[in-house]
């Protein structure tokens, strides 16, 4: 698995880098992939590129499976131990070495360049891809190298940092490259060696800005008065905050051109047998009449679309017949997801039901209708009055958080897997029925315990094992913690 995420890497540097680039980048006599020799303008596109082949490929993966969207098929084998959460610090070695390493090296390297030069567009775009690739490492791990990170010969061997520390200093980074003039007249357009917006920079300030909020709202049970009063200064401020989704979308149905997840799952293996539809969204979907379980996942082999239980990938062909269960559906040319226009809407939303900032019903219908856009529907019929997901304006704070959060879970489906599972992990919605499918009291959209459950019943991962290359080669990595302990922030 770690060869299919390297080639997924190298297809997006030399394949579509190049491409979006000037066509000196490739003058044979410079070294584009040395940061040293590269201008910010050569490396920057391929730092994106870098973070979307990781966000994109094998962390799409294992969100998508811990978020209950589709699990291991019965009649395959390659994600099992994901599917029956049997994680190793193997698992994801190379996904962690290749965001030090290749992104946020590169990235350091961007930003101290354009320091250097003045050239704000640069350092600010540079800046929000740093701090947006550490805070889901930090999330992911809890703890990880922050300050003593990515200094080369000179420290090869850094401490860890809490999250509490990486949280703080990611906000003042953040903070000031947003201090930066950007009128200023060292400062260079971007163009299409950014590959996000195009070198829209104030599309870069909102991303910024939504950043920032992600940050405060991911606190606001473990630092309630720290995450209330920064939401209340980016409010005060006049902050806005995207509503154009924050993409890399590039991608062509070409060999190792194609979207890093559809790379590595159908690509590479050569095949599309693995990944089934989940009973948990699927019903919930089928349930609402929901359109978009269609663009999910494929007609089964034997008609009609049908799911299987989660974790069900050891029952026999017998018990369950492959032909009679839908494949999830992946596109080579999706885009990868940082941030989009769908959770900026829900973000806003939560933050209207818990601090009185906005209108939380106006949010919370635009997050739904951008989620349905993303598969090119309209949910407009679904948040109307007497609609599916009609807004609770009625309800109470937790049930107006419940219809945010899991409507965040739905939206976010097919292209941002492990902030799904990163959010349930805040939240705790979707709710979990710890009886399982079958029991009387349970409800589509539940979570339930996997069928196979090597943690357990009803014990779930809530982190990432520490990398074993980090355990072979940096003898301050932290011992191994149990991956059914919280991070930090996860209180709730």
């Amino acid at each position: 698995m770690k060869t299919f995420i390297k080639l997924i890497s190298v297809f997006l540097i030399a394949g579509l880098v190049f491409s979006s680039c000037e066509k000196d980048y490739l003058d044979v006599n410079k070294d584009p992939n040395n940061p040293s020799e590269a201008p910010a303008n050569r490396v920057f596109p391929a730092s994106t590129a870098e973070v979307a082949g990781v966000v994109g490929g094998r962390y799409t993966l294992v969100g998508g499976i811990f978020s209950q969207w589709w699990t291991q098929a019965n009649s395959a084998n390659q994600y099992k131990e994901f599917a029956a959460f049997d994680l190793t610090s193997s698992n994801f070695d190379f996904a962690f070495q290749e965001l030090y390493s290749g992104a946020l090296n590169d990235l350091q390297d961007v930003r101290v360049k354009a320091k250097n030069k003045e050239d704000w567009s640069f350092y600010l775009m540079a800046t929000v891809m740093e701090a947006y690739t550490y805070q889901i490492l930090v999330d992911l791990y809890d703890k990880i190298p922050y300050r003593e990170a990515l200094q080369g010969a000179d420290n090869i061997d850094p401490q860890y940092d809490n999250g509490q520390l990486v949280y703080d200093s990611l906000i003042t980074k953040i903070d000031r490259a947003l201090a930066k003039p950007l009128d200023a007249s060292t400062v260079t357009d971007p163009g299409d060696t950014d590959l996000v917006f195009g070198g829209d920079m104030d599309q870069w300030v909102r991303f910024a800005n939504t950043l920032k909020l992600k940050i405060y709202l991911r606190q606001s049970d473990a630092r309630p008065e720290i995450a209330e009063n920064g939401i209340n200064e980016l409010y005060n401020s006049g902050a806005e905050f995207l509503t154009q989704s924050a993409t890399m979308d590039v991608f062509k149905d070409q060999d190792s051109k194609s979207n890093p997840f559809y790379e590595m799952d159908r690509r590479q293996l050569n095949t599309r047998n693995n990944l089934r539809a989940s009973k948990t969204l699927f019903d919930y979907l089928q349930t609402n009449g929901d359109p978009r379980y269609e663009e999910l996942y494929m007609e089964a082999e034997n008609g009609g679309y049908n799911p299987m239980k989660q974790g069900n990938h050891n029952a026999s062909n017998s018990q369950l017949n492959p032909a009679d269960v839908s494949v999830v559906t992946v596109e080579p040319n999706d885009p990868v997801y940082f941030l989009s226009a769908a959770e900026s809407h829900f973000m806003q939303a939560e933050v209207a039901v818990k601090y009185g900032l906005g209108d939380a019903q106006t949010h919370y219908q635009a997050g739904v209708k951008e989620a349905f856009n993303m598969h090119g529907l309209d949910g407009t019929p679904f948040v109307g009055s007497g609609g599916a997901y009609e807004f609770p304006v009625n309800g109470n704070e937790e049930e107006k958080m419940k219809a945010i959060m899991k409507q965040k879970w739905v939206g976010f489906a097919r292209f941002q897997g492990i902030e799904a599972w990163i959010e349930w992990k805040r939240t705790g919605y979707p709710e979990v029925n710890e009886n399982g499918y079958d029991a009387g009291d349970y409800e589509p959209g539940q979570f339930v315990s996997p069928v196979s459950n090597t943690l357990g019943e009803n014990q779930f991962p809530l982190r990432l094992p520490f990398p074993q290359s980090e355990y072979n080669n940096n003898p301050n990595t932290p011992d191994l913690v149990d991956i059914t302990q919280p991070v930090w922030w996860d209180q709730k």
